[in-house]
């Protein structure tokens, strides 16, 4: 019983000049000790600041892209819920700078989203103005053209199609436009 008591408190002293062999080793390489809240709490308070800082980006925006979403629609009512939904959906994807590309990504949510909604629930109860007489690609284009301020490519980019034929589009929409009324 004696042999195996000695044997064990050998085993535990190669043990522990292992470590300290380990610790000799390692602590030279050890530059910064950060000492403080764990990781976790870091996180959350990353993830809180990013959920802000796209916050106020929304808020710098929001007015356009209502406008946007009420034209597209067509429908006063569900244009904000469909915006507020795009949104959603683009802060919990968007991983890019907070920059124009944000907004612009939105609206491709948005335009994806409200051609979504008109596809189930139906044309839009008797569509607004001007845009209502027009299809949803001419629509889409005129919209994101001329109050969204976007360029021929980046509609095409947005709605998948090629810039010709939105440019297509664009024209087909204004002639129809100027046939429905004045315009100022």
């Amino acid at each position: 019983m004696r042999a195996f008591a000695e044997a064990t408190v050998g085993l535990v002293l190669i043990a522990a000049g292992a470590g300290l062999l380990l610790l000799a080793v390692v602590l030279p390489a050890v530059t910064e000790v950060e000492l403080g809240f764990p990781a976790g709490v870091k996180v959350v308070a990353a993830a809180r600041q990013r959920e802000n800082q796209l916050r106020a980006a929304l808020t710098d925006h929001r007015g356009d892209l209502e406008l946007c979403a009420r034209l597209l629609s067509g429908d006063p009512e569900a244009g904000p819920r469909l915006l507020e939904a795009a949104w959603a959906q683009a802060t919990a994807r968007w991983r890019g700078v907070l920059g124009p590309e944000l907004r612009t990504y939105v609206l491709c949510v948005l335009v994806q989203l409200v051609h979504a909604h008109l596809r189930w629930a139906g044309a839009p109860p008797a569509a607004a103005g001007l845009l209502g007489g027009l299809g949803w690609d001419e629509r889409a284009a005129v919209v994101l053209h001329e109050f969204a301020g976007l360029s021929v490519p980046e509609i095409a980019s947005l709605l998948g199609r090629p810039a010709g034929e939105v440019a297509h589009r664009l024209q087909t929409a204004e002639a129809t436009l100027a046939g429905a009324g004045p315009r100022s």
